[in-house]
C-alpha cells in the first residue's frame, strides 16, 4: 500500500509541467491593435506564425510571426470582426475573434473555448481514473 502511495505522489509531481501547453492571450489597443499571446506560466508565444482575417474573407489581411514577447500588432483598416489564428509548428495554438470599432479600438474579444477551470476538472478526472485503474489492478492480483 505504501508503494501505491509513492506511485500516486510521483504521478502528481509529473502533472505540473503539463499546464504550460495552454495558450492564453491578452488584447490591448490604441491606433494599432496589439495582441499578446502567452502560455499559462506567462512564457511568451515567441516567433510563431500567425494570420489575421477580415470577417468573411478567405485571404489573410496580415501574415507574420509574433515578436520575442509573443505580441502581434496590426492596424485595422475598418471596423468589424477580425479572426486571429496563431499556431506553432508543434501544434499549439489559438484561433479567436475580436471586434474593432471605426477608430481601431478593441470593442470586444471572445474568450478561449477552453477556460482555466476546465483543466482542473480534467486533471481531477485523470487522477480519479488512474486511482480507479490501480485499485482494480490491485484487487485483481490479490489472492
Amino acid at each position: 500500500m505504501k508503494t501505491l502511495g509513492l506511485l500516486l505522489a510521483g504521478l502528481l509531481c509529473l502533472a505540473h509541467p503539463a499546464t504550460a501547453h495552454d495558450l492564453q492571450y491578452a488584447v490591448s489597443g490604441a491606433n494599432a491593435v496589439v495582441v499578446k499571446l502567452f502560455f499559462v506560466d506567462n512564457a511568451p508565444f515567441s516567433f510563431e506564425g500567425y494570420e489575421i482575417y477580415r470577417a468573411g474573407e478567405k485571404l489573410p489581411y496580415q501574415v507574420g510571426r509574433t515578436d520575442s514577447q509573443g505580441r502581434i500588432a496590426f492596424l485595422p483598416d475598418r471596423a468589424g470582426n477580425w479572426r486571429i489564428k496563431a499556431i506553432s509548428e508543434d501544434g499549439h495554438g489559438l484561433d479567436f475573434t475580436l471586434k474593432t470599432d471605426a477608430a481601431a479600438q478593441v470593442a470586444a474579444a471572445d474568450k478561449p473555448a477552453y477556460e482555466r477551470y476546465g483543466r482542473i476538472f480534467v486533471g481531477i478526472g485523470v487522477i480519479l481514473g488512474l486511482f480507479g485503474f490501480l485499485s482494480l489492478y490491485v484487487k485483481r492480483n490479490s489472492p
